[in-house]
């Protein structure tokens, strides 16, 4: 079966835009219109508004029934897809760009869906857990830059792949077979709530409490502290028996950060590599250096099998030193502690830096500092 990929691009910027979207338009109608039987893939991508033929468009790939869709048409409000779109029974990979997700009660065209990418969209709680739970074979969910979901509840059992970015304030994971996510919250510092005492739950168990055969981790520092606000169990069985690598992206300036950290690292009996990547935003600038707690008290967790620790951006700040020192103390097994530093550092800087970091103890006699 044919593939289709329709960009606007292709009408190149010297021509009119007026006529280059007409031009355009035809071609998608032509396109799909010309072509009687099913399609195996269509993309249609364009950096123009072109909603008042977005219905035509959809009703028409309605009826061809690929199998991969990917819409991604950037400009002007989002679009809304049609119900139509949810019914098709072939449908096994579907890209959304820029679109409101609004699934109908019952969805029965998802069934071979085994790939499912959404950008730039919004949604609510009961749709997009609606089309989750109607996609029994997917292996891989991306959800990137969302509005309006508050409670995301992931239910998916061959799930090995999941990436998710953007604003909710409650997760619930339940995929067994997960073996890499990305899990990051868009929100600021100060947009954090915290529940009071009687409320609390355990955001750690909830959230990773099913993740048997994760291999690889990565979460936000926003993200750690979601899992700061309910009770930190010290101790998941099972949980991430498999996970070999944790990233963190952050600064961990916040000391409920860096216990939640722990907690990840607790449940970790096989972690082997540990990567931090301390974005640098405005606000760092004239932010708090060091944690306000006496960080030497914290209990020290198991990491007999991490070999690895880099930490990239590195600014040599006295928070940054004592997370370093922490992991140089309790790690046995370190073999190289990489310290990636920007070009705008000072050679002066990083030999400060080194002698601070020279003079902290070190749990195994085979670790090198190395500054890259």
């Amino acid at each position: 079966m044919p593939q289709i990929l329709l960009c606007d691009s292709t009408f190149g910027s010297a021509e009119d835009s007026t006529i280059a979207r007409s031009k355009f338009i035809t071609l998608v109608d032509l396109t799909l219109s010309l072509h009687e039987r099913f399609l195996s893939s269509v993309s249609i991508k364009g950096n123009k508004s072109y909603h008042d033929v977005f219905g035509r468009w959809m009703y028409m790939l309605s009826r061809k029934k690929p199998s991969h869709i990917t819409i991604k048409l950037t400009s002007g409000e989002r679009y809304k897809f049609p119900s139509s779109l949810f019914f098709n029974d072939h449908l096994m990979c579907l890209r959304l760009k820029n679109c409101i997700v609004s699934t109908p009660r019952e969805i029965e065209g998802c069934k071979w869906l085994t790939f499912l990418y959404l950008k730039f969209f919004s949604s609510t709680d009961n749709d997009i857990n609606n089309l989750i739970s109607s996609c029994p074979l997917l292996h891989q969910l991306y959800l990137k830059y969302f509005e309006g979901i508050r409670c995301l509840n992931i239910r998916a059992q061959l799930l090995y792949v999941l990436e998710v970015e953007g604003n909710f304030e409650d997760l619930h994971l339940y995929a067994p077979n997960l073996v890499d996510a990305y899990l990051t919250l868009d929100k600021s510092e100060g947009q954090q709530s915290v529940p009071i005492q009687g409320d609390r739950k355990g955001y750690l168990k909830q959230a990773f409490g099913s993740l048997n055969h994760i291999k690889t981790l990565t979460v936000s520092s926003t993200f750690l502290m979601y899992l700061s606000k309910g009770c930190m169990v010290t101790k998941l069985p099972g949980v991430f028996s498999h996970l070999e690598k944790i990233c963190i992206e952050g600064r961990l300036w916040d000391w409920t950060e860096v216990m939640a950290a722990c907690s990840l690292f607790q449940n970790a009996p096989i972690l082997s590599e540990l990567e931090i990547w301390n974005y640098a935003r405005p606000e760092d600038l004239t932010h708090k250096r060091m944690w306000d707690e006496d960080y030497t008290k914290i209990q020290a967790p198991t990491l007999d099998h991490l070999v690895t620790v880099t930490l990239h951006d590195f600014m040599g700040y006295d928070c940054e030193i004592a997370l370093l020192g922490l992991l140089l103390s309790w790690v046995q097994a370190l073999e190289e502690l990489k310290i990636d530093v920007p070009k705008s550092m000072t050679n002066q800087c990083i030999c400060k830096v080194m002698k601070k970091l020279l003079i902290l103890p070190r749990a195994s006699s085979k670790a090198k500092v190395m500054f890259t």
